[in-house]
């Protein structure tokens, strides 16, 4: 990698890596095409605009920040590699002068497979004998891009933790695009209105955000699913009840989920799905803490599984859409619960979803809404919500008995 490459990346470059990690794409330049190779990304159709992949997606969650993720892309390149190890190499330096041997190991281990950067360094600055290489804490000619990343010099002591950090991220990077099978890197457009475009592997969704006056302004993206949730008008027909949700794509997958329900139980097989509540939660049916997923397999074994949330990221999964958040899994499941809260109020007003409460004896539920089980074998919603959706209603029935036979495995 020529010097040139680095020296041509500035701030306005990071700037939009950032926003590739933060919105999930970005506008294409030619100056980010050095890191192609990493399969940070796919191409929109004319190769305007990127993308952002599962990849960066986990990147950024392995991470503490954004800039931190952004460092890390910009350690791929052998330039600030260089510089970079330099710098790690004077600490580590310090520190075995120090004899302080704690110190020592734990930087090394955080610096992970960042550590064959600083040791090529090492070895390249011995063999040559050159007093311009090797350890360094002096200000490398990259200090407007270390100021974005890290704000300040990457030579300054705050930045030293980021370093090992960085560079060890780096590392696995590389390693990894060295294992990047060929695959299809290019994205079709949503088209508005067609459901048949909406449900494609790599599409990227945000947490579900209902639709406020004070959120009017956010920018919908062309390639991601919209996460906005708008309430349903009230006294909906069947026609605008299948547009409400195939406009709202966090209510579509909802209603695919009860859809699914009513149709494992019309099979008068042996399994199922129920979708309960604590009775506690009876008064908040409209906006319940959680919902457990409870299922039944086909041996009639009865398995409380987890929370809607945790089944609503595994059918993503399956599907190969990805929720565009910087949370790790754990602390997604509860953004998740609690950002779904308020949209099982608009399925039941939108009369897709009914709550049960049940006798004393029942446990209370959610199921489909009498008026909503006839929509999806008409016409109408064979069209916009049967028949383009059987991937999903397909991944929701697998991610649920396979749920339940992992627990119940575990179990036994």
């Amino acid at each position: 990698m020529s010097a040139c490459i680095a020296a041509s990346l500035t701030e306005k470059e990071a700037q939009l890596l950032l926003t590739l990690i933060q919105q999930g794409a970005c506008v294409n330049q030619p100056e980010l095409e050095v890191f192609q190779q990493l399969g940070l990304w796919l191409f929109s159709e004319d190769k305007k605009t990127l993308i952002a992949s599962k990849k960066l997606l986990r990147l950024r969650q392995s991470l503490n920040t954004d800039l931190d993720a952004v460092a890390a892309i910009l350690a791929t390149l052998a330039e600030l590699q260089t510089v970079w190890a330099n710098i790690v190499a004077a600490q580590l330096n310090d520190a075995a002068a120090r004899n302080d041997v704690q110190a020592l190991s734990e930087q090394i281990t955080s610096l992970g497979g960042g550590a064959s950067f600083v040791l090529s360094q090492t070895v390249l600055s011995q063999a040559q004998s050159s007093k311009s290489l090797g350890a360094s804490l002096n200000p490398t000619e990259f200090t407007a891009l270390e100021n974005f990343v890290f704000g300040q010099g990457a030579e300054q002591s705050a930045s030293y933790p980021k370093l090992l950090r960085v560079l060890a991220t780096a590392a696995k990077l590389i390693d990894d695009s060295k294992k990047l099978i060929s695959e299809t890197n290019e994205l079709s457009p949503i088209v508005q209105g067609d459901v048949t475009s909406h449900w494609l592997a790599q599409r990227l969704i945000e947490l579900p955000l209902i639709m406020l006056a004070n959120i009017k302004s956010y920018v919908k993206n062309g390639y991601h699913l919209n996460c906005l949730v708008q309430a349903p008008r009230a006294d909906l027909n069947d026609k605008a009840i299948i547009e409400w949700l195939v406009a709202n794509p966090w209510a579509y997958l909802l209603a695919q989920i009860v859809y699914t329900q009513d149709m494992w139980r019309s099979e008068q097989v042996s399994g199922g799905l129920a979708l309960e509540v604590d009775s506690s939660q009876i008064r908040h049916f409209m906006s319940p803490n959680v919902i457990q997923v409870v299922v039944t397999t086909h041996t009639g074994y009865e398995v409380s599984c987890g929370s809607l949330a945790e089944l609503i990221l595994r059918v993503l999964d399956a599907l190969e859409i990805h929720l565009l958040t910087p949370l790790k899994h754990p602390q997604q499941i509860g953004a998740l619960n609690g950002a779904i809260s308020p949209v099982i109020g608009y399925m039941i007003s939108a009369k897709v979803w009914q709550f049960i409460e049940g006798s004393s004896q029942e446990i209370p539920q959610y199921k489909t809404h009498s008026g909503f089980a006839r929509i999806p074998t008409s016409r109408l919603g064979t069209i916009n919500f049967a028949r383009p959706s059987k991937h999903i209603t397909a991944a929701i029935r697998e991610q649920a008995q396979s749920w339940a036979n992992e627990l119940v495995g575990l179990k036994i």
